[in-house]
């Protein structure tokens, strides 16, 4: 009878334990550079950090913004970087048609993430040059969708 209460802690704590592992938890920082490039295959990807440079590069190369607003612990986020972002065909169009920003909402993108009310993640906006929205896709897309909305997005503006 009295190792009742134990147990109910140990299942507690067990259980604890296994949430936190499925959210997908991570404790790892993210990379201090105000930039990180990436290679998928021939295509490489320049992401920015700092969201004022990428306005400005967006200006000075007459591009939109696609901001990807993500949080180490998001199992979706992660989806989305480690398969749609890194498909090829998606890489090519990062690369080539906007300047794409990658911005922490428990970091440095937690004020833009407030200002562009961005309440679930992953979302991925695009802005203009002047940082005004033309489009914003909420949650995981898979690559071939993904593709499809943001090229859809770009003709309309």
């Amino acid at each position: 009878m009295k190792s009742t209460p134990l147990l109910i802690l140990t299942a507690i704590a067990a259980a604890v334990t296994l949430v936190g592992t499925a959210c997908g938890r991570s404790e790892t920082a993210p990379p201090a550079a105000a930039e990180t490039v990436t290679n998928h295959g021939a295509v490489t990807v320049k992401w920015e950090k700092d969201f004022p440079a990428a306005i400005k590069r967006a200006q000075s190369e007459g591009k939109p913004v696609l901001v990807n607003f993500y949080a180490d612990w998001c199992v979706w986020c992660k989806r989305l970087e480690s398969t749609t972002l890194r498909d090829a065909k998606v890489a090519a169009l990062l690369s080539d048609r906007v300047v794409p920003v990658n911005l922490d909402v428990e970091g440095d993108g937690r004020e833009l993430s407030n200002q562009y009310r961005v309440d679930g993640l992953p979302t991925v906006l695009v802005l203009d040059s002047s940082g005004r929205e033309i489009g914003r896709i909420p949650g995981y897309m898979p690559p071939t969708g993904f593709l499809e909305k943001v090229e859809g997005i770009l003709q309309q503006s």
